[in-house]
């Protein structure tokens, strides 16, 4: 098509609706339970007690006897966890906008509070007394499992005599409602898996049409496989393992979530972003790097810890790399030579490296995805406020602060510490974003 020769300025049309924005499904709701919630406030400690098992013993010939000691141990939930997602609206600009600006980042600030708690939750992992590994398939202890069609049945079977063996009664026939009243305290079976797990079951079936449909529904709901009620989420916790035992050369990189850390011998303080200062000892610039990614909005100068922060600019989805580093914590052990990342909420954390010493690298046995499988009840939250939205004129300004916020505290107490299996999935093969 040949150019116009005239210069006539052309109308510019807006759509008058958001493009739609794909969320993480909260399952939290269907899963924990809500026994203790009201009447509390922020701060506030709720204990609970435990007598002591006692155990039979053979009785004297005469009649004699042995007394065992009553004991009484105390839990504590402590109400400690207090987030908001708020942001201001100046009135004019509300008045021009051609979009229902207010509305639409009200409905995503209580999005993002719901994956708190969902982080919160799913992230309880490793509070549970029973977990499934590769060793239960004939393969290694503490490495994940390479969850398939020929092994998931086989997996959801083990689950299940690692419940019984823990006298923990699964009322299998029961199906979720959806209402809390009808689903609590009765020993619902429940699994909170990944898509990627599902994917398994579904090609277990050959695509045939099965109890569990295709719709996800309330609270991730999918259905029934093996007596247990299927929850899908993207929302579980991962963790992962880096081996850095010889310390790294100027250019070396470690990748986490597309964020890349670069190894320099000097660090340009403030100017390129996740810069690592190779240290005296791997064991400082391994403990560099575990700060950097435990506070990533903080620069230090070049010395001995010098590292940048990373980008607090979004991407087109909308998180910036702070943002993806939120839930997100790293330790690091000298003795094993390691850093260990946990990250709560992500359900899949791509990583990668490119270190000189051959010998550094990511444990590709050892990055795990903790699927959650046994009967709902068996974390105890708090909810003191559920999340909420308070609009207020701000002083000074002709506009309004929306600020929505929760509380609430969390715990596995001893009475659900059998509940749920931490099965955990192995995500070496896994691809795609995090989604978050």
């Amino acid at each position: 098509m040949a150019a116009n020769p005239n210069t006539i300025p052309l109308r510019t049309t807006w759509a008058k609706e958001y493009q739609l924005v794909y969320d993480k499904m909260p399952v939290y709701p269907a899963i924990t339970n809500n026994r203790m919630t009201p009447d509390l406030k922020k701060a506030d400690i709720v204990k609970r007690t435990y007598p002591r098992q006692f155990v039979a013993n053979a009785m004297g010939g005469g009649g004699e006897f042995t007394r065992q000691t009553i004991v009484d141990t105390e839990e504590s939930l402590t109400v400690d966890r207090e987030f908001d997602t708020s942001f201001y609206i100046k009135s004019l600009d509300e008045i021009q906008t051609h979009l229902p600006t207010r509305q639409r980042y009200a409905q995503e600030s209580v999005k993002a509070l719901h994956r708190q708690i969902d982080a919160d939750v799913l992230g309880e992992y490793g509070s549970f007394t029973n977990s499934l590994d590769a060793s239960f398939n004939g393969g290694t202890s503490t490495y994940g499992i390479e969850v398939t069609s020929t092994n998931v049945a086989k997996m959801f079977s083990s689950v299940g005599v690692l419940l019984n063996m823990a006298n923990v009664y699964v009322n299998v026939p029961m199906k979720f409602t959806g209402n809390k009243l009808n689903d609590a305290g009765k020993s619902m079976p429940v699994a909170v898996i990944s898509p990627q797990v599902y994917s398994a079951i579904v090609q277990r079936v050959e695509g045939k049409d099965t109890p569990q449909g295709d719709a996800v529904g309330t609270n991730g709901f999918i259905g029934k496989y093996f007596g247990y009620n299927l929850f899908i989420s993207n929302a579980l916790a991962w963790t992962g393992t880096l081996g850095l035992a010889t310390q790294p050369t100027d250019g070396d990189t470690v990748t986490i979530m597309g964020i890349v850390y670069t190894f320099k011998n000097t660090v340009d303080a403030g100017v390129t972003a996740g810069q690592i200062e190779i240290g005296s000892t791997v064991d400082v610039t391994r403990a560099t790097l575990v700060a950097a990614i435990n506070d990533p909005s903080t620069d230090v100068a070049d010395g001995t810890v010098g590292r940048n922060s990373v980008s607090s600019t979004p991407d087109s989805a909308g998180f910036s790399n702070r943002d993806r580093l939120k839930n997100v914590v790293a330790t690091n052990n000298n003795t094993t030579d390691q850093m260990t990342i946990v990250a709560k909420g992500k359900g899949y954390v791509p990583v990668s490296s490119s270190l000189t010493a051959a010998a550094d690298k990511w444990d590709i046995n050892l990055q795990i995805q903790h699927n959650l499988i046994g009967v709902e009840g068996a974390i105890d939250l708090v909810m003191i406020q559920e999340p909420t939205l308070d609009e207020r004129k701000r002083d000074g300004y002709v506009g309004y602060d929306v600020v929505t916020w929760g509380c609430w505290g969390k715990k596995v107490f001893n009475d659900g510490l059998a509940k749920l299996v931490d099965v955990k999935v192995l995500t070496t093969n896994f691809s795609g974003d995090d989604g978050n």
